[in-house]
């Protein structure tokens, strides 16, 4: 049985957390995830720390969502990380060749201070 994505959100200042629990796989998963980042970046988000730790599942259509959201977000002048991936998904993210594409982070505080120094 599918574990359905959850999508649980707090700001610190200008960092919006998203941590993600359950399987983020294609239709349902990918299209919550969707739509939350693209909300939350028109309306002015521009720092998303996206929390895997509880991801238990992830296949094809969640890396492209995931991917998707990174380039949505850094067009628009924004940052997107990822924070503690799972088992699971850190398999994922390796096997896709894609740690070298997304700054990947196993403490928060480091995250934050990465989020909250100027980019460039």
């Amino acid at each position: 049985m599918s574990a359905p994505l959850r999508i649980t959100e707090r700001a610190v200042g200008e960092i919006v957390f998203l941590h993600l629990d359950g399987h983020l796989v294609f239709d349902e998963g990918d299209r919550i995830l969707r739509e939350r980042v693209i909300q939350l970046v028109d309306a002015g988000s521009r720092s998303l720390l996206i929390d895997l730790h509880d991801v238990s599942y992830i296949d094809s259509g969640g890396i492209g969502a995931l991917v998707e959201m990174y380039i949505y977000v850094t067009r628009r002048g924004g940052r997107f990380v990822l924070l503690r991936p799972s088992h699971v998904a850190d398999r994922v993210l390796h096997i896709t060749h894609l740690t070298s594409t997304f700054q990947i982070f196993e403490e928060e505080a480091a995250a934050v201070r990465s989020l909250s120094a100027p980019a460039g």
